[in-house]
C-alpha cells in the first residue's frame, strides 16, 4: 500500500504561544515529535487498499498555518524546577484527516503541511506563494490570524491586516489553480491563561467567514463545530488537545466531502 506523505519543511525550532501582546513569548519550545522533523513518507493505519483515480481533483494538500496547524498543545512536565507548563508538539488535524481521507477515498493523496507557531497573518501571506509552487496543491488549507489578534487591552488587534491577508491568500491560492478551503478557530476557552481576549478571537472568525464568503471560497468552520464544548481545548485555552484536533480532522473532513460533492466525486 501506498502511504499518505507528509512533508514538513520547518525551518525553525520556533517558539509559540502568546503572551498578553499576542506575540511570541519565547520561553517554551516546540517539542516536535520526530515524524515532523525530517519529512519523509509516514504510513496510514487502516485506510483502504484500492488507490485513488488518476482524475481525483484533490491528489495533492496543502495544510498552511500556524501552531493550530503545526499540531502543538499545552503540557504539564516536571523540570528540576518543579511541574511546569510547556507547548508541546503532538499529532495535529493534517495527520488525523489523512487517515479519513484514505479510508474514504484511498491511497496516494499527499499531504503537505507547512505551517509556523507565533507566526501572523501577514508573515503568513508573505510565504503561501512560496509553499504554493514547491508543492503545487490541488486544495488549500488555509487558517491564520489568531496571532494577530489575541491581544489583551490596552493592545489593538489588528483586524484590517488580518482581513487583507486572508482575502490575499485565497486570491494567491486561486490565482494559482488550487481550491482554497479557509479554517476558523476552535472556540477557545476564556480561563486559559494564553487567550488574550476571547471576543476578538470570535470576531477573527467572522473577518474569515466574510472573506472566505466574498471570494466563493468554502469554510471549515471550527468554531460552530466545538458548540462551545471546551473538553478539545489545552490548559493554556487556546490550542487544542487531542480530542480537539480529532475535532478539527473531522470538520475539515466534511467541508472536503462536501466540496467534492460539487465536483461530482462521491
Amino acid at each position: 500500500m501506498k502511504h499518505v506523505t507528509f512533508a514538513y519543511l520547518l525551518t525553525i525550532l520556533a517558539f509559540v504561544g502568546c503572551n498578553e501582546g499576542g506575540s511570541p513569548t519565547g520561553p517554551d519550545p516546540i517539542l516536535l515529535p520526530a515524524s515532523a522533523t525530517g519529512g519523509g513518507d509516514f504510513g496510514v493505519a487502516g485506510g483502504r487498499s484500492v488507490e485513488i483515480p488518476e482524475d481525483f481533483p484533490f491528489q495533492r494538500i496543502l495544510c498552511f498555518g500556524d501552531s493550530v496547524t503545526l499540531g502543538i498543545t499545552q503540557e504539564t512536565i516536571h523540570g528540576s524546577e518543579g511541574m511546569r507548563p510547556t507547548l508541546a508538539g503532538v499529532e495535529g488535524y493534517p495527520a488525523k484527516l489523512a487517515r479519513r481521507l484514505e479510508a474514504r477515498y484511498g491511497t496516494g493523496i499527499k499531504i503537505f503541511v507547512e505551517a509556523v507557531g507565533g507566526e501572523n497573518s501577514r508573515e503568513a501571506l508573505d510565504r503561501i506563494d512560496t509553499f504554493i509552487h514547491r508543492h503545487q496543491p490541488d486544495l488549500v488549507l488555509i487558517l491564520t490570524g489568531i496571532v494577530d489578534v489575541n491581544v489583551a487591552l490596552p493592545l489593538v488587534p489588528r483586524f484590517p491586516v488580518v482581513r487583507e491577508s486572508i482575502a490575499e491568500m485565497i486570491r494567491i491560492t486561486q490565482l494559482r489553480g488550487a481550491v482554497p478551503i479557509a479554517g476558523t478557530y476552535p472556540l477557545v476557552n476564556p480561563d486559559g491563561f494564553r487567550v488574550g481576549a476571547i471576543e476578538h478571537i470570535t470576531r477573527l472568525n467572522t473577518v474569515i467567514r466574510q472573506e472566505a464568503n466574498a471570494k466563493s471560497a468554502a469554510i471549515a468552520d471550527h468554531e460552530e463545530a466545538s458548540k462551545r464544548d471546551f473538553r478539545g481545548q489545552g490548559s493554556d485555552g487556546l490550542h487544542p488537545n487531542n480530542l480537539g484536533y480529532e475535532m478539527m480532522a473531522d470538520t475539515w473532513m466534511a467541508k472536503i466531502e462536501e466540496v467534492l460533492a460539487t465536483m461530482g466525486v462521491t
